[in-house]
């Protein structure tokens, strides 16, 4: 990637690839010359600014330089780097309202804006890439709406680069130590909202390592490290099972009691999770600024994968050197600035349909029944 490039909307030698239309046929990148042509400029009423304009001679779309833009028909447009900055160092939705002066309303949909980009943009950034390191994963627990409603982040990161490669989620049931009252409380929810899907662990991994094998190298092999949870073993035995598979499976387990230093196999997982509880506030322990819905926490996670992959270094003293530059996918520590120079359209990665359910919205709270909301892609043409 190029260093620093100037978006869309104030780059003079600014041309457009293809229509921003996702229905036009001259959407997705083709060998066919798109008809186009300059169609007048718009003028910014706000400060007088003008943008080229364009026609699309098939579709009879008509649009400016700024739909290429991460930030198009936002009215606050300097807002998405400095959100997308504070999320990543562990501010709260209310907090950052108050620092910038908006409502927590604006911060939450501007940081659902942020995650889809971010869901694209690791696609893109990782579209070349051959996976040639042991990866560790694990399952990192947190909760949405109350305690009684918790779920896995699974998480997979290199074991060298630390790289954080994928980011999958799975419900869980309420476990550990309840008082009575808890226990019969549990009980009502289930019976009013029905029990999590006890195979939703292996659900998620099995997305995460399927993941993982399109990234290995072709006849070759996929070192995976975990703990001793039983339902990765499963998840790994059914992979092997599979007659297409084309990628052999070597699979590592530790005991998760032992200790968390550097030496231990799952160190570039259990970093990650500590930077998760460190950096973003939904996350922390005892806090109010925990996830209200689970599509919410996802969007945050695939911020925090951004963040941690190309825009954070990998170790606070040293270098610059960033995971995404350990593994060749980048000359230069990214900005802000750089992740949001450009928009990323989702059907020019084509995304299988679970990520599209993160992108779309799609991600139900149980907890909230009916008062559900999705992503229409009514402003993406």
């Amino acid at each position: 990637m190029s260093k620093h490039p100037l978006p869309p909307d104030q780059d003079p030698d600014f041309v457009p690839t293809h229509c921003p239309n996702r229905h036009c046929r001259f959407h997705l990148p083709s060998d066919e010359p798109w008809p186009k042509r300059k169609s007048g400029f718009y003028e910014r009423r706000s400060d007088g600014a003008k943008f080229q304009l364009y026609l699309c001679l098939h579709c009879r779309r008509r649009f400016s330089t700024r739909a290429f833009c991460a930030d198009y028909w936002l009215r606050y447009r300097q807002l998405l780097p400095q959100i997308a900055s504070l999320a990543s160092n562990g501010t709260g939705l209310r907090q950052a309202g108050r620092h910038l002066q908006v409502s927590h309303t604006t911060i939450g949909r501007h940081l659902a804006r942020l995650g889809r980009h971010c869901l694209v943009f690791q696609r893109q950034l990782t579209q070349s890439l051959t996976i040639d390191e042991p990866v560790a994963f694990d399952g990192f627990e947190t909760f949405e709406f109350s305690q009684f409603h918790p779920f896995h982040l699974n998480v997979a990161a290199g074991k060298d680069s630390w790289f954080l490669y994928e980011v999958t989620d799975a419900p869980l049931r309420r476990k550990g130590r309840m008082t009575a009252a808890q226990k019969a409380r549990r009980k009502v929810l289930e019976n009013e909202l029905g029990r999590p899907d006890p195979a939703a662990i292996e659900i998620g991994v099995e997305r995460l390592i399927g993941a993982l094998l399109e990234k290995a190298p072709t006849d070759g092999t996929l070192e995976l490290e975990s703990d001793e949870h039983p339902a990765y073993r499963k998840v790994v035995t059914r992979l092997r099972s599979r007659t297409e598979l084309r990628v052999s499976i070597t699979h590592r387990t530790t005991n998760s009691r032992r200790a968390r230093t550097a030496d231990n196999p799952l160190f570039a997982v259990n970093l990650t999770d500590l930077l998760l509880r460190h950096s973003q506030a939904n996350h922390r322990r005892e806090t109010i600024a925990f996830s209200k819905r689970r599509q919410r926490a996802m969007d945050r996670a695939h911020i925090f994968q951004v963040w941690r992959n190309a825009v954070k270094r990998r170790r606070e003293n040293g270098t610059d050197e960033t995971a995404a530059m350990r593994i060749g996918l980048a000359t230069h520590p990214m900005g802000w600035n750089d992740v949001l120079g450009r928009r990323c359209f989702p059907h020019h990665q084509p995304l299988e349909p679970w990520r599209m359910e993160y992108y779309r919205g799609e991600i139900k709270t149980a907890a909230l029944k009916d008062r559900q909301s999705r992503h229409e892609l009514k402003r993406a043409f």
